[in-house]
């Protein structure tokens, strides 16, 4: 599809939007949990048996790989355990408003193996729905994991055999990336590493996505972004997913998750360099309790329930409350929030939007977003 079908699928989605959050309807969703964190949302546990995949044996039907991720991408993350039963009831939920879906199951070790487990219900389901699926392959031990795997050809060939053996096997759209810490000093040979991996996929007619961290300049020094070079990922892979949350995270101050100026920073920045049709933009569904006693990471249900607890108003997505003799500050995003950033979405014609996570938003927010 042309990047003008792409562009004019965008504009209609966001019309939709607009028209539905005026009638003002509420999707009912099955609720989820974040539990506390320390080091960023992504810090979760996987649940079930670890699985070492070795070579293909297809479990799920065959299913014919699509010609590329669709336009008007609608992604949502599912972080709940590969072994959870609920999982398959929670994406029923979901089944008018996404059509895609990205499992955080798996784990890449430094010498290139693959671990993890796989809720076969769930892709059964999604194919059902012919969402598109994405396996996500993980770690967030940083350049402990990836210095040694991007500098060994060997640990480099496992890597692609094993991800191209786990999206055969299961039946998936392609692959995503979701590196976290990769020292400044490997950026080019990630690059290389993805360029690799892209040409070994889309020989297998798998796409390559990635999850990298949002920023608003190149900074190739910088120790949290320096890794990731959005020209040359942009070339190779077929989506980048702007993760265009945490801008204030457990690790810093109180503030913002995801203030619109900021994500249009980061919007303006990402399109200078990669062509919008790639690019899909992370939106969170939670929000941080900060106080001198630490942070604590929150759903938006679990915000809302603070805020009435201690007769707060909730409408700016902000609120300060004292408990046991402290002073707490949260801040969340609600869909008003989301809103404004999903019209930035469409003002820039990018491919689509992600959310992190499934479960844990606001859920209004699919009132905006019903087909």
């Amino acid at each position: 599809m042309g990047n003008r079908s792409v562009r004019s699928l965008m504009h209609w989605t966001i019309a939709a939007l607009l028209a539905l959050v005026l009638a003002g309807g509420v999707a009912s969703l099955t609720g989820g949990v974040l539990g506390a964190v320390s080091q960023g949302v992504n810090q979760v546990l996987l649940g079930g048996a670890r699985l070492t995949l070795t070579r293909v044996h297809r479990l799920m039907p065959t299913v014919t790989p699509p010609p590329g991720p669709p336009p008007g991408l609608v992604l949502g993350y599912l972080a709940d355990p590969a072994s959870d039963p609920g999982a398959v009831a929670l994406l029923q939920s979901y089944h008018r408003v996404i059509n895609g879906i990205i499992p955080f199951w798996y784990t890449i070790s430094a010498d290139g193996t693959v671990t993890g487990s796989t809720n076969t219900s769930v892709l059964d389901y999604a194919h059902q729905q012919h969402w598109y699926t994405l396996a996500l392959v993980r770690n967030m031990a940083g350049a402990s994991v990836f210095g040694p795997l991007l500098a060994s050809p060997a640990y480099r060939a496992r890597a692609i055999a094993q991800m191209l053996t786990l999206v055969e096997k299961y039946g998936y759209s392609g692959v995503n990336l979701d590196w976290e810490g990769i020292a400044p000093s490997d950026r080019n040979a990630f690059s290389a590493f993805v360029r690799t991996l892209a040409s070994v996929f889309h020989a297998h007619h798998y796409d390559v996505t990635l999850s990298i961290p949002a920023e608003t300049a190149d900074e190739p020094n910088n120790g949290w972004t320096g890794a990731y070079n959005y020209q040359a990922l942009g070339r190779s892979a077929d989506l980048l997913i702007l993760m265009a949350y945490d801008q204030h995270n457990a690790s810093s101050g109180a503030g913002p998750i995801a203030a619109s100026s900021w994500v249009r920073a980061v919007l303006s920045y990402a399109i200078a360099t990669v062509a919008p049709e790639k690019i899909v933009l992370g939106i969170p569904g939670y929000g941080y309790d900060w106080s001198a006693a630490g942070t604590m990471a929150l759903t938006w249900q679990q915000a809302e329930d603070l805020a009435v607890q201690y007769h707060q108003a909730t409408g700016g997505g902000h609120f300060t409350y004292v408990a046991g003799g402290r002073v707490h500050t949260v801040w969340f995003e609600n869909a008003s929030a989301l809103l404004k950033n999903l019209m930035l979405a469409a003002g820039f014609e990018v491919r689509g939007m992600a959310l992190w996570r499934l479960g844990i938003e606001d859920p209004k927010l699919w009132a905006l977003i019903q087909r």
